[in-house]
């Protein structure tokens, strides 16, 4: 499972430059040497109880106060300084281990490796499987067919969610044909990853950010019983026309805080930056977080001219299927500059920073995935 997840992930230098704030260096390096030491066994939450406790208050208070003395003329400049990656780095060690912590709430994990299925509470599992009978009720008939057809047909009798003699044949004609399937894991995994409500897609993110940016892999093998089927499963979906997009897609992105102007120093035009997971954004740019949100840190916009990715409203809970919700690949993003787009790409402005990129690699030859975008100029 670790080769797995490894493969997607892009390591940031590991080493954390000298910081003329002593402290927030201190704490950084105290932290991951205690971060490094986790072992996932039977006092795993205790461990993680006395780690949050420990560190992720002290982390998030050290860095915002460095923050706050940034000038608000200066707040969304870019900054590769040992200080702005000292924030950065404190940040995103606070949030996963409290994102951590949450997702120990809801899956018991007591020795590496364990599947979803093994690890997810009894409760949990069932608020979601009842998130997803409500889902697919809301459902129009031409969703309800698209995701019959991905889902092997025992996972639809196991959850008790029925469905019609004709709709059955489906599945059964994608297994003849050779296409896989989502299983029992592949589909709590997503319902999970994109529901509104339970906040374990922070846990899978965060994990894997930590992973990246500080070279400590305990939180994303901690999420991995989650994070490695809903990885599996949206390969799985990549292969059915009727999930994947292609086109242009709008992100809200979180530079209002310490790390942000860490952040904006990988993301200048002409650069090229690879994430550690899937991200979230939308083919619909009124329903774009930097649109929506009420978090003030989350006030900017990335703009993907052309994007590749997965639709995945289907798993949603009903309150938010219409939020055109589509998955990008953790594949390269080569950021631009606003002459590069078209300009009629973007309808809303945003608070904060508006930020173009795509997927499509530089002299990219037209065609297949890589085939000319009227967004880009």
């Amino acid at each position: 499972m670790l080769s797995k997840i490894a493969t997607q992930i892009a390591h940031h230098s590991h080493h954390i430059r000298t910081s003329r704030n002593t402290r927030l260096t201190q704490l950084n390096n105290d932290c991951s040497a205690a971060l490094r030491k986790v072992k996932i066994d039977k006092s795993l939450e205790r461990t993680m109880n006395n780690l949050d406790r420990e560190y992720t208050l002290s982390l998030c208070l050290e860095a915002d106060a460095e923050y706050q003395n940034i000038p608000g003329s200066e707040v969304y400049k870019p900054d590769d300084s040992p200080e702005a990656e000292a924030r950065a780095y404190a940040l995103q060690l606070g949030r996963g281990l409290d994102r951590t912590l949450h997702f120990l709430e809801n899956y018991t994990v007591t020795v590496p490796g364990m599947t979803l299925d093994a690890a997810i509470n009894p409760k949990h599992r069932e608020y979601l499987v009842r998130t997803l009978h409500q889902t697919f009720q809301a459902l129009p008939e031409s969703d309800q067919i698209a995701l019959v057809s991905v889902v092997k047909p025992e996972v639809w009798h196991k959850f008790g969610i029925g469905i019609s003699a004709e709709m059955q044949k489906l599945p059964i004609a994608q297994q003849k044909a050779g296409k896989p399937q989502l299983d029992e894991n592949n589909v709590l995994a997503l319902a999970d990853y994109c529901s509104s409500v339970t906040g374990m897609f922070n846990a899978v993110n965060d994990g894997k950010r930590v992973w990246q940016l500080c070279g400590i892999d305990n939180l994303a093998l901690i999420t991995a019983c989650l994070s490695q089927p809903l990885d599996e499963a949206l390969n799985i979906l990549s292969r059915y026309e009727a999930f994947t997009y292609s086109g242009p897609a709008y992100k809200g992105i979180a530079l209002g805080n310490p790390a942000g102007q860490f952040r904006l120093s990988k993301m200048q035009p002409g650069m090229q930056y690879k994430g550690a997971h899937w991200s979230s954004a939308t083919w619909n740019e009124k329903m774009n977080y930097a649109n929506a949100s009420l978090e003030e840190e989350r006030r900017s916009k990335l703009v993907v001219a052309h994007a590749e990715g997965v639709k995945v409203h289907m798993f949603h809970d009903p309150s938010t299927t219409d939020q055109g919700e589509v998955m990008l690949r953790p594949d390269p993003l080569y950021f631009l500059s606003a002459s590069e787009v078209n300009p009629g790409i973007t309808k809303y402005g945003c608070d904060g920073v508006l930020i173009f990129s795509t997927m499509k690699p530089p002299g990219a030859p037209s065609g297949g995935n890589t085939k000319t975008n009227p967004a880009l100029t």
